[in-house]
């Protein structure tokens, strides 16, 4: 059983942080039941100053926000999404300073075990995946990450999990990654799918081989494997829309004890993903 009972969602009250709420809110009421309480919090960051542009004649400027316009945010904070939410335990925070910076310090400082992430929204998040901010975020919180950059906007009941996919690149960190990923597919008795992408035709039987021994090594039952040739990226995004995948898990790093290593080919499938994505820092801590 995957140890997540604390889960993070930081909001910007966009159309996109609604859509994700009801991942975060299915994760957050399966693993209260297993575990006996999952708390989801809310992480609202807004900046202190408002920043002017430089002018011919002046050097840029700062001006503080005015109490009202905090106290405005306070209270969408407290009013968002909470006919969406109920019958889960919530925290609702509001954080000053620099966004990337503060989720960053708040994943690591609670201990979060999940964070679920929208993919576009307005105000200081409107960039997230598209620009630095996304990738920045993606690099600085170790903890796993939940994204969906096409979730569609009309979710009826909860989300899915029935269809699990895991891209395995066979690093040093594959066992991670696909433990993880066959531990969140028994807690949600979901079926698991592998795909691996190889440069060369003539070296995919030896990648099954690898394969079939990464799934006895981490315990994972047996798998449909896909193996195929192709840009990775595209690759693995077509397969999971082939496999009418409902959640795609990937490595996205490796872990040097206080960040992690987005690379391309991660966030290319994080952008390009047709269902939500998982990417992990490994290596991961994992409970039976």
């Amino acid at each position: 059983m995957l140890p997540i009972q604390k889960i993070l969602q930081p909001v910007d009250f966009s159309q996109g942080s609604l859509r994700m709420t009801a991942y975060a809110k299915a994760l957050a009421l399966k693993y209260g039941v297993l575990k006996g309480g999952a708390e989801l919090t809310l992480l609202h960051v807004m900046n202190p100053m408002y920043s002017f542009p430089a002018t011919a004649i002046s050097g840029p400027a700062f001006v503080p926000v005015s109490e009202s316009v905090i106290e405005e945010h306070e209270k969408h904070l407290q009013e968002f999404a909470v006919d969406e939410l109920q019958g889960v335990p919530v925290r609702r925070l509001i954080y000053e300073g620099e966004v990337v910076e503060q989720i960053a310090e708040f994943a690591q400082s609670e201990n979060i075990d999940l964070a679920v992430m929208s993919t576009h929204g307005h105000g200081v998040l409107r960039r997230f995946l598209i620009g630095s901010t996304a990738a920045k975020i993606l690099h600085d919180v170790t903890c796993p990450v939940l994204t969906g950059a096409h979730v569609s906007d009309n979710i009826e009941g909860t989300p899915a999990f029935s269809n699990i996919l895991c891209a395995v690149d066979l690093d040093s960190h594959a066992e991670e990654t696909l433990t993880w990923a066959s531990q969140f597919a028994a807690d949600f008795q979901a079926r698991l799918s592998l795909v691996h992408v190889v440069n060369d035709p003539d070296t995919a039987d030896q990648a099954r081989e690898e394969l079939k021994i990464l799934q006895t090594n981490s315990a994972t039952p047996a798998s449909t494997i896909y193996i195929d040739t192709g840009d990775p990226a595209k690759t693995v995004c077509s397969v999971a829309r082939n496999a009418c995948a409902d959640l795609l898990v990937i490595g996205r790093g490796a872990n040097d004890d206080s960040t992690g290593v987005l690379s391309s080919t991660a966030y290319a499938i994080i952008r390009q993903s047709p269902c939500p994505v998982v990417s992990l820092v490994g290596p991961q801590t994992t409970k039976k």
